[in-house]
C-alpha cells in the first residue's frame, strides 16, 4: 500500500492534538449492533489500515463520542464498513445536533461506549490510523478508552489535514470540504462519520498522487476564503436556529396561501421596508409565525436600485424586500413564479421599547454555488 509507505506524510500518536472537526453517518445502521461489530473486529485482522472519524458532544475532557464510522483497508482498497451510533448516556446540545443532524431519539436504543469502545480498540490496535485531523479522533477514542480502563492508543497514523496543509501551504482553509474542492473532488460533506470517512480516503488517494506542493494564486485564493465564510455562516446559523427554536411553535398562525410551499428553513433574512407595514404586522404580535408569499423583483431605489430581489407579500400586502447580499446568497432557491414561505416577527425588547415590528423571512442554507 504505497500511500502508507510515504515517510514524510507519516507519524505516531503523541502529545500533539489539534482542536476539533466533526462529522456523523449518512445511514443509520440497519444490522445487528453486536453482529456488526463482530464482523468489524473480523475484518480488521485481515486489513492494514482504518480511515475513520467520530462524531461527539463536544470538544473538551467531558465530551463523548455518539458515533464511530470507518472504513478498514487492505493492500490499497477498501475491504469493510463500519458505521454505529453509541448512547452517551448525556443530553445533545442544540448546537451538535445542528451540525450533525444527530438527534437524542436517534441515539435512544444505541449501544454505549462500554460495549463499542474496548472492542473496536482492541481490533484498530495493529493498523495504520488515518483520518482528517484525525489526533482529535485519537483523542476522544483515548478518552473513552481511559474510563473503561482500556490502554491508550498509540498508533502511526496518517493526517490528511496535515498533508493538505504541505501539499497547498497558502490554502486559507484546510477543512475536509475546502481540501475536497481543492482536489476536484464533487462532493458535500454531509458531517455523518462514514461519509466523512469515504470523502477522508478520497482525499488522501489524490493527496498522495501530488509531486509537489501548489500554491493558489490570489483569485483562488479569495474564492477560498468566500467558501470558507459562506461555511462558517451556515453553521452558525444553523446552531443559532436550532437554540432559539428549540421547545417554540413555529405553526404559522395565518391562512396559507396557494401556490408552492417552500418551509424548510436555515436563517431568517430581515425584510427590508417591513418598519412602514406596522398597522399590518402589529395584527399578529410579536413572536408570531406567518405565512408569507415571495416573488422576484427588482430593488427599486438605493444604491443597489435595479438589483434582482425577492419580494415579501403577508396578506396580500407587500411588505418590503431582502437586502441585494443576500438575495446573492440564496439565489436560485425561489422558483420563477415565486413561492409560499415562512416568516416570523421576532420578539427583542427594543423592538417593544420602540413599537416597532419587524419580518424576517426564513430561508434555506445558502446556496452554495451562489456563495462561493
Amino acid at each position: 500500500m504505497t500511500d502508507l509507505q510515504m515517510p514524510p506524510l507519516y507519524g505516531s500518536y503523541g502529545s500533539h492534538q489539534s482542536h476539533a472537526r466533526h462529522a456523523a453517518p449518512d445511514a443509520e445502521p440497519s444490522v445487528n449492533p453486536v453482529e456488526q461489530l463482530w464482523s468489524f473486529v473480523a475484518a480488521a485482522g485481515n486489513s492494514d489500515a482504518i480511515v475513520f472519524d467520530t462524531e461527539t458532544t463536544g470538544m473538551g475532557a467531558d465530551a463523548h463520542i455518539i458515533e464511530i464510522g470507518a472504513l478498514l483497508i487492505s493492500g490499497d482498497e477498501p475491504i469493510y464498513e463500519y458505521d454505529q451510533l453509541i448512547q452517551p448516556h448525556v443530553e445533545l446540545s442544540a448546537g451538535i445536533t445542528a451540525l450533525t443532524g444527530i438527534t437524542q431519539s436517534d441515539l435512544d436504543g444505541q449501544p454505549d461506549a462500554g460495549f463499542v469502545i474496548p472492542q473496536f480498540l482492541t481490533a484498530i490496535r495493529p493498523l495504520v490510523l488515518i483520518g482528517h485531523n484525525v489526533s482529535f479522533d485519537i483523542k476522544m477514542l483515548n478518552i473513552e478508552g481511559a474510563a473503561l480502563g482500556c490502554r491508550e492508543v498509540t498508533n502511526g497514523y496518517m493526517d490528511t489535514l496535515r498533508i493538505s496543509r504541505r501539499m497547498f501551504p497558502n490554502a486559507p482553509s484546510h477543512s475536509l470540504q475546502e481540501v475536497m474542492r481543492l482536489l476536484g473532488i464533487d462532493e458535500v460533506e454531509t458531517h455523518r462519520a462514514v461519509s466523512d470517512a469515504r470523502q477522508t480516503w478520497q482525499c488522501l488517494q489524490l493527496l498522495s498522487q501530488m509531486k509537489q506542493p501548489k500554491l493558489l494564486d490570489d483569485d483562488e485564493i479569495a474564492e477560498s476564503r468566500r467558501r470558507n465564510a459562506a461555511v462558517k455562516r451556515r453553521h452558525a446559523s444553523g446552531f443559532m436556529r436550532s437554540s432559539y427554536l428549540s421547545n417554540r411553535d413555529t405553526t404559522p398562525v395565518n391562512a396559507k396561501p396557494e401556490g408552492v410551499v417552500l418551509d424548510d428553513f436555515e436563517s431568517g433574512v430581515t425584510v427590508s421596508g417591513d418598519t412602514a407595514h406596522r398597522d399590518v404586522l402589529s395584527r399578529y404580535g410579536y413572536d408570531a409565525w406567518l405565512w408569507v408569499t415571495v416573488s422576484h423583483g427588482t430593488i427599486e431605489s438605493g444604491k443597489n436600485a435595479g438589483h434582482p430581489t425577492l419580494c415579501v407579500a403577508l396578506d396580500g400586502v407587500e411588505i418590503g424586500h431582502i437586502p441585494a447580499l443576500q438575495e446573492e446568497r440564496h439565489r436560485g432557491q425561489v422558483p420563477p413564479e415565486g413561492a409560499v414561505m415562512v416568516a416570523h416577527i421576532p420578539d427583542s425588547k427594543n423592538d417593544r421599547a420602540n413599537g416597532v415590528f419587524h419580518l424576517r423571512l426564513q430561508m434555506p442554507a445558502e446556496n452554495p454555488a451562489a456563495a462561493a
